[in-house]
């Protein structure tokens, strides 16, 4: 009983680093290319995108990876 509680929590910190990362993505993307905004062209958007992208391969390694 105590390991199904160990497969869902990892499971579950997985799908709280897609969710974080997918938002920080779209986000970089928003921040880069909408005409207009006041933060284009500071490097946040780059940032943004690198940090998202960071947090979707973790939280993509964290679900698949099985301990031995």
């Amino acid at each position: 009983m105590g390991e199904q509680g160990k497969g869902t929590n990892r499971n579950l910190y997985a799908i709280i680093l897609w969710i974080v990362g997918i938002i920080a993505l779209i986000a970089g993307i928003l921040v880069a290319t909408v005409k207009g905004t006041h933060l284009r062209g500071s490097g946040l958007g780059t940032i943004l995108i690198v940090i998202g992208v960071v947090l979707l391969i973790v939280g993509f390694l964290r679900y698949y990876y099985k301990p031995k």
